[in-house]
């Protein structure tokens, strides 16, 4: 089977890493200096890119494509 490794911006990276650590949206904001708006925006196109629907298969996502440590 053919893998395209998934392509992220290093914006979405830090909202995934921050996920990670179990970060809310809210929370997630606050850091970024960003809308909640706009955290859920990067997690809605990281769930299209590794093509999950749950944020909890987002980050197993992440991890299985060693996209954090």
């Amino acid at each position: 089977m053919w893998f395209m490794e998934p392509r992220i911006t290093p914006r979405e990276k830090e909202v995934l890493t921050l996920m990670c650590e179990g970060k809310s949206a809210q929370e997630i904001a606050m850091i970024l200096g960003c809308s909640v708006y706009t955290v859920r925006t990067h997690i809605g196109r990281l769930k299209d890119e590794f093509n999950v629907y749950k944020d909890t298969a987002l980050i197993a996502a992440a991890f299985r494509n060693r996209i954090i440590d």
